[in-house]
């Protein structure tokens, strides 16, 4: 529950904190570091994928300046260099959300890290480059990935900082398609393959933060959930592209995505749930109505509907939220997550 400073005057008014009171906690408030505004965290999240693709960047088009050994030591430095200053960060300053996202920033740097030593060891074909990472699947990733797992593990435990277990999931995720391209004894899987594999991880990441948001722990959830639903979106609109019972399913699970976002009261699930559907409905007059002076009308109708419907959730969700209190039996009611 969030307060206001409007909800500490009436308190006053009513005598529930004298004026003393209340001037003390405004100081305490703005004197804490441990405190960070939604606006703060999100420039210290900009500025950490700002400088991980800077990074990769720098690995990826001045690799043959430097070599393998270069690229080594430069993504050692910058490994050394985040970890030591979020720790600080972290131990020191109390800054716990600057520090964990600095933190964050040397388990993103991991990849490059191992990759390069790897190079330097010959493990790799000279003709692989380090952009292939995102792309081909193979086994030989693995031992990337596991690298991820290894580190973000242990400082997860010790800085307990949410992001971290995105990177985690996301370097699952890889790991998951890779580990399979091992069991089928192939250097490449098909992209329906990979679309089957993403659909089940995804479903299986969202089942873990419906988990751990069941345990309170609501930030942590958000990026599972957030991991999770990309996954499952991505792999769904694969594998919807088979025939038209694969294509109706994909727009019953978009339906399904807003209604359980209605039901735990989560927005990223009403986000991808309408992404979701405006897709289906975009194919679907694509496939209906292309070449017709209607795709266009067809298409801004949908649009606009899209954004209303948006808007009167947006608007009404208390009074939704509400409704289905009441009317949910009970233990489903105990199925909803704490707020």
């Amino acid at each position: 529950m969030k307060y206001s400073e409007n909800h500490l005057d009436e308190a006053v008014k009513i005598g529930i904190f004298s004026a003393d009171q209340a001037v003390l906690f405004r100081s305490y408030i703005l004197s804490s570091n441990t405190l960070t505004t939604k606006s703060q965290k999100a420039l210290q999240h900009s500025g950490g994928l700002l400088v991980v693709f800077a990074s990769l960047w720098l690995i990826t088009s001045a690799w043959n300046r430097f070599g393998p050994i270069g690229i080594l030591a430069i993504s050692a430095l910058y490994f050394i260099a985040f970890l030591a200053g979020g720790t600080l960060a972290n131990t020191k300053n109390k800054m716990n959300n600057a520090g964990g996202m600095l933190v964050s920033i040397a388990i993103m740097v991991v990849p490059f890290l191992t990759y390069s030593l790897l190079q330097v060891f010959d493990f790799w074909p000279l003709a692989w480059e380090y952009a292939d990472y995102y792309g081909w699947v193979t086994g030989k990733w693995l031992l990337v990935e596991a690298s991820v797992l290894l580190v973000a593990l242990p400082l997860l435990i010790k800085s307990k900082f949410p992001f971290i277990i995105f990177l985690i999931a996301f370097s699952t995720w890889f790991l998951s398609m890779d580990s399979i391209a091992i069991v089928l004894r192939t250097m490449a899987i098909t992209w329906n393959q990979r679309a089957i594999i993403s659909i089940v991880f995804g479903s299986i990441t969202v089942s873990a933060g419906y988990a751990v948001d069941l345990k309170s722990q609501k930030e942590f959830s958000f990026w599972l959930y957030l991991l999770g639903l990309v996954t499952l979106s991505l792999g769904l609109s694969v594998f919807s592209n088979a025939n038209i019972f694969r294509f109706i399913l994909l727009g019953l699970v978009n339906i399904l995505l807003i209604a359980i976002a209605l039901f735990l009261s989560r927005n990223v699930f009403l986000v991808f749930g309408i992404i979701g559907i405006a897709q289906f409905l975009c194919r679907l007059s694509w496939v209906y109505f292309r070449g017709s002076v209607l795709l266009p009308f067809a298409l801004a109708i949908m649009g606009a509907f899209l954004i209303y419907a948006g808007l009167f959730v947006k608007k009404n969700i208390n009074r939704i939220d509400t409704m289905i209190k009441m009317r949910l039996p009970l233990f489903l009611f105990n199925l909803r997550p704490k707020r």
